[in-house]
Protein backbone atom coordinates (compact mmCIF):
# COMPACT_ATOMS: atom_id res chain seq x y z
CA UNK A 1 0.00 0.00 0.00
CA UNK A 2 1.35 3.54 -0.83
CA UNK A 3 1.51 5.70 1.33
CA UNK A 4 -0.74 8.02 0.02
CA UNK A 5 -3.72 5.24 0.40
CA UNK A 6 -2.26 5.00 3.84
CA UNK A 7 -3.06 8.14 5.12
CA UNK A 8 -6.77 8.64 3.20
CA UNK A 9 -7.23 5.14 5.12
CA UNK A 10 -6.26 6.99 8.39
CA UNK A 11 -8.49 9.89 8.15
CA UNK A 12 -11.47 7.93 7.76
CA UNK A 13 -13.27 6.88 10.34
CA UNK A 14 -14.11 3.69 11.34
CA UNK A 15 -17.80 3.29 10.19
CA UNK A 16 -16.53 5.11 6.78
CA UNK A 17 -13.54 2.37 6.61
CA UNK A 18 -15.83 -0.59 7.24
CA UNK A 19 -18.13 0.85 5.02
CA UNK A 20 -15.33 0.87 2.20
CA UNK A 21 -14.76 -2.28 2.78
CA UNK A 22 -18.05 -3.54 2.45
CA UNK A 23 -17.87 -1.88 -0.90
CA UNK A 24 -14.55 -3.14 -2.57
CA UNK A 25 -13.41 -5.88 -0.23
CA UNK A 26 -10.24 -4.54 -0.43
CA UNK A 27 -8.25 -6.91 1.85
CA UNK A 28 -6.50 -3.75 2.45
CA UNK A 29 -9.33 -1.52 4.50
CA UNK A 30 -10.18 -4.68 6.53
CA UNK A 31 -6.15 -4.99 7.57
CA UNK A 32 -6.57 -1.00 8.72
CA UNK A 33 -9.53 -1.94 10.73
CA UNK A 34 -7.44 -4.72 12.53
CA UNK A 35 -4.68 -2.61 13.27
CA UNK A 36 -6.70 0.12 14.61
CA UNK A 37 -7.86 -2.34 17.41
CA UNK A 38 -6.09 -5.92 17.46
CA UNK A 39 -4.13 -4.21 20.57
CA UNK A 40 -7.05 -3.11 22.23
CA UNK A 41 -8.78 -6.07 21.90
CA UNK A 42 -5.48 -7.66 23.04
CA UNK A 43 -5.15 -5.41 26.66
CA UNK A 44 -8.66 -6.13 27.78
CA UNK A 45 -9.01 -9.93 26.78
CA UNK A 46 -5.56 -9.84 28.92
CA UNK A 47 -6.97 -8.11 31.73
CA UNK A 48 -9.90 -10.10 31.77
CA UNK A 49 -8.46 -13.89 31.11
CA UNK A 50 -5.07 -12.74 33.26
CA UNK A 51 -3.49 -15.32 30.24
CA UNK A 52 -1.80 -14.02 26.82
CA UNK A 53 -2.16 -17.48 24.90
CA UNK A 54 -5.51 -16.98 25.66
CA UNK A 55 -5.74 -13.27 25.21
CA UNK A 56 -4.07 -13.98 21.11
CA UNK A 57 -6.65 -16.55 20.61
CA UNK A 58 -9.48 -14.13 21.44
CA UNK A 59 -7.53 -11.33 18.70
CA UNK A 60 -7.69 -13.96 16.05
CA UNK A 61 -11.19 -15.52 16.99
CA UNK A 62 -12.44 -11.67 17.08
CA UNK A 63 -10.80 -10.79 13.53
CA UNK A 64 -12.29 -14.16 12.19
CA UNK A 65 -16.02 -13.35 13.38
CA UNK A 66 -15.40 -9.73 12.44
CA UNK A 67 -14.70 -10.70 9.03
CA UNK A 68 -17.21 -13.44 8.64
CA UNK A 69 -20.08 -10.86 10.15
CA UNK A 70 -18.76 -7.81 8.06
CA UNK A 71 -22.37 -7.11 6.44
CA UNK A 72 -24.26 -7.13 9.94
CA UNK A 73 -22.58 -4.07 11.68
CA UNK A 74 -25.09 -0.97 11.49
CA UNK A 75 -24.91 2.59 12.68
CA UNK A 76 -27.44 1.88 15.82
CA UNK A 77 -23.94 1.74 17.90
CA UNK A 78 -20.21 2.72 17.14
CA UNK A 79 -17.75 0.37 15.47
CA UNK A 80 -15.65 0.01 18.28
CA UNK A 81 -19.16 -1.08 21.01
CA UNK A 82 -19.63 -3.68 18.02
CA UNK A 83 -15.66 -5.21 17.52
CA UNK A 84 -15.46 -4.78 21.49
CA UNK A 85 -19.06 -7.09 21.95
CA UNK A 86 -17.56 -9.76 19.85
CA UNK A 87 -14.38 -10.11 22.00
CA UNK A 88 -16.17 -9.98 25.28
CA UNK A 89 -18.60 -12.87 24.11
CA UNK A 90 -15.00 -14.70 23.18
CA UNK A 91 -13.95 -13.92 26.41
CA UNK A 92 -16.95 -15.35 28.33
CA UNK A 93 -16.42 -18.85 25.95
CA UNK A 94 -13.01 -19.17 27.69
CA UNK A 95 -14.44 -17.82 30.85
CA UNK A 96 -17.11 -20.62 30.72
CA UNK A 97 -14.90 -23.49 29.75
CA UNK A 98 -12.28 -22.31 32.56
CA UNK A 99 -15.28 -22.82 35.02
CA UNK A 100 -16.49 -25.82 34.09
CA UNK A 101 -12.67 -27.25 34.41
CA UNK A 102 -12.32 -25.34 37.56
CA UNK A 103 -9.39 -23.95 36.61
CA UNK A 104 -8.69 -20.36 38.48
CA UNK A 105 -7.62 -17.77 36.23
CA UNK A 106 -4.48 -15.55 36.61
CA UNK A 107 -3.68 -11.64 35.45
CA UNK A 108 -0.91 -9.67 35.23
CA UNK A 109 -1.41 -5.90 34.00
CA UNK A 110 0.03 -2.32 35.09
CA UNK A 111 -2.63 -0.03 36.62
CA UNK A 112 -2.01 2.36 39.37
CA UNK A 113 -4.09 2.34 42.23
CA UNK A 114 -5.69 6.13 42.77
CA UNK A 115 -8.42 5.98 45.61
CA UNK A 116 -8.67 10.15 45.80
CA UNK A 117 -10.36 9.67 41.74
CA UNK A 118 -13.88 8.11 40.78
CA UNK A 119 -11.80 5.41 38.21
CA UNK A 120 -10.22 3.11 40.30
CA UNK A 121 -7.61 3.03 37.87
CA UNK A 122 -5.12 6.10 36.70
CA UNK A 123 -4.53 5.14 33.40
CA UNK A 124 -2.40 8.38 32.98
CA UNK A 125 0.00 6.67 35.46
CA UNK A 126 -0.03 3.67 34.17
CA UNK A 127 1.40 4.82 30.60
CA UNK A 128 3.91 7.30 32.21
CA UNK A 129 5.50 4.75 34.69
CA UNK A 130 5.39 2.39 31.82
CA UNK A 131 7.16 4.93 30.02
CA UNK A 132 10.34 5.20 32.67
CA UNK A 133 13.17 4.08 31.06
CA UNK A 134 15.19 3.97 34.57
CA UNK A 135 13.55 3.98 37.89
CA UNK A 136 16.19 2.36 40.26
CA UNK A 137 15.94 -1.06 41.55
CA UNK A 138 13.95 -1.08 44.98
CA UNK A 139 11.06 1.56 43.02
CA UNK A 140 11.09 -1.13 40.28
CA UNK A 141 10.50 -3.61 42.90
CA UNK A 142 7.67 -2.12 44.80
CA UNK A 143 6.10 -1.36 42.03
CA UNK A 144 5.96 -4.49 40.46
CA UNK A 145 5.02 -6.53 44.06
CA UNK A 146 2.15 -3.83 44.23
CA UNK A 147 0.96 -4.23 40.84
CA UNK A 148 1.29 -7.83 41.51
CA UNK A 149 -1.32 -7.26 44.13
CA UNK A 150 -3.41 -5.17 42.36
CA UNK A 151 -3.64 -7.94 39.83
CA UNK A 152 -4.67 -10.58 42.17
CA UNK A 153 -7.18 -8.51 43.69
CA UNK A 154 -8.90 -7.96 40.46
CA UNK A 155 -8.90 -11.31 39.82
CA UNK A 156 -11.01 -11.97 43.05
CA UNK A 157 -14.13 -9.68 41.63
CA UNK A 158 -16.92 -11.49 40.10
CA UNK A 159 -16.19 -12.02 35.93
CA UNK A 160 -19.23 -9.48 35.39
CA UNK A 161 -17.75 -7.03 37.41
CA UNK A 162 -14.58 -7.71 36.68
CA UNK A 163 -14.84 -6.85 32.95
CA UNK A 164 -17.04 -3.54 33.34
CA UNK A 165 -14.37 -2.37 35.44
CA UNK A 166 -11.55 -2.81 32.37
CA UNK A 167 -14.24 -1.95 29.55
CA UNK A 168 -14.82 1.69 31.66
CA UNK A 169 -11.66 2.12 34.08
CA UNK A 170 -8.79 1.12 31.11
CA UNK A 171 -10.66 0.81 28.05
CA UNK A 172 -12.60 4.54 28.18
CA UNK A 173 -16.06 3.08 26.81
CA UNK A 174 -19.14 4.93 28.07
CA UNK A 175 -21.89 3.38 29.98
CA UNK A 176 -23.75 3.11 26.72
CA UNK A 177 -20.99 1.49 24.81
CA UNK A 178 -20.71 -1.54 27.11
CA UNK A 179 -24.15 -1.99 28.02
CA UNK A 180 -24.28 -2.51 24.36
CA UNK A 181 -20.65 -4.40 24.47
CA UNK A 182 -21.61 -6.83 27.35
CA UNK A 183 -25.77 -7.11 26.17
CA UNK A 184 -27.33 -5.52 29.54
CA UNK A 185 -29.23 -2.39 30.43
CA UNK A 186 -27.38 1.04 32.08
CA UNK A 187 -28.56 0.54 35.35
CA UNK A 188 -27.20 -3.01 35.31
CA UNK A 189 -23.51 -1.47 33.72
CA UNK A 190 -23.76 1.24 36.45
CA UNK A 191 -24.27 -1.38 39.17
CA UNK A 192 -21.83 -4.05 38.31
CA UNK A 193 -19.01 -0.80 38.05
CA UNK A 194 -20.17 0.45 41.31
CA UNK A 195 -19.59 -2.81 43.38
CA UNK A 196 -16.73 -3.82 41.31
CA UNK A 197 -14.99 -0.97 41.58
CA UNK A 198 -16.17 -0.71 45.63
CA UNK A 199 -15.14 -4.27 46.51
CA UNK A 200 -11.51 -3.57 44.77
CA UNK A 201 -11.18 -0.85 46.97
CA UNK A 202 -12.09 -2.79 49.99
CA UNK A 203 -9.60 -5.62 48.93
CA UNK A 204 -6.76 -2.75 47.92
CA UNK A 205 -7.24 -1.02 51.58
CA UNK A 206 -7.17 -4.76 53.23
CA UNK A 207 -2.97 -4.88 51.51
CA UNK A 208 -2.28 -1.28 52.16
CA UNK A 209 -3.54 -0.69 55.86
CA UNK A 210 -1.54 -3.80 56.80
CA UNK A 211 1.62 -1.66 56.04
CA UNK A 212 3.39 -4.12 53.61
CA UNK A 213 7.79 -3.56 53.72
CA UNK A 214 8.54 -0.96 51.35
CA UNK A 215 11.80 -2.84 49.26
CA UNK A 216 13.63 0.14 49.88
CA UNK A 217 13.69 -0.03 53.72
CA UNK A 218 14.77 -3.96 53.46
Amino acid sequence: MNPENEKLQADLSDEALLEKFRQTKDPNLFKSLVRRYQTRVYNAAYRILGNAEEAEDVVQDTCIKLHQNINKFNRNCTFAAWLFRIAHNTCLDILRAKQRKKVAPTITFDPQFNSDTESVFDTTSVISQAADPSPNPAEALEFSEQNEVIAQKLQELPDIQRTVVVLHDIEGFSYQEIAEIVGTSLGTVRSRLHYGRSKLRELLDAYYSSGPVSPASR
